[in-house]
């Protein structure tokens, strides 16, 4: 189990009590920068992917998700860890509630999220953003991602 505080934000592993906010952020249509599918999720297919985060490592499941709450335990968004190889990693945020945005919980969380991939022992982490997405793009930038090509966003740990 992970569990990370920082200055703004607790990162904490996914957990049961997880499964109906999961559910509603993986099927909201208000948020379409967020997921790359366009089917709908199953209370039964969240279930199984909390599971699977509880029961497997990183290395198994190549995937670990990370709540974003609040120091009062407000879930506020999660991060992922993706196509996870041991030296490499995707990484994907989302602050769901628009109220929330803009208040420095992503940065906080991002920067977290950076350290514990270095404790991992990983080199390097990419996000993949579209181009419209000028507030994720500039977010990465300022924790230190760079550029690259066909949206692709890299930081050298």
């Amino acid at each position: 189990m992970v569990f990370i505080e920082g200055d703004r934000v607790v990162l904490r592993s996914v957990d049961c009590s997880d499964i109906d906010t999961l559910l509603l952020w993986e099927n909201s249509t208000d948020e379409p920068l967020y997921g790359v599918y366009e089917e709908q999720y199953t209370r039964e297919d969240v279930v199984q992917f909390v599971e699977n985060q509880q029961r497997y490592s990183l290395a198994e499941t190549e995937q670990l998700r990370l709540m974003i709450c609040s120091h009062e335990g407000e879930r506020l968004g999660c991060v992922d860890l993706t196509e996870y190889d041991g030296r490499k990693s995707f990484v994907s945020i989302l602050i769901f509630d628009l109220y929330n945005r803009r208040k420095g919980f992503a940065e906080n969380a991002l920067r977290m999220l950076i350290d514990y991939a270095k404790s991992l022992g990983l080199h390097s982490l990419y996000a993949r953003i579209l181009p419209e997405n000028l507030p994720s793009k500039n977010l990465f930038e300022k924790v230190g991602f760079e550029r690259g090509n066909d949206n692709l966003f890299v930081l050298f740990l």
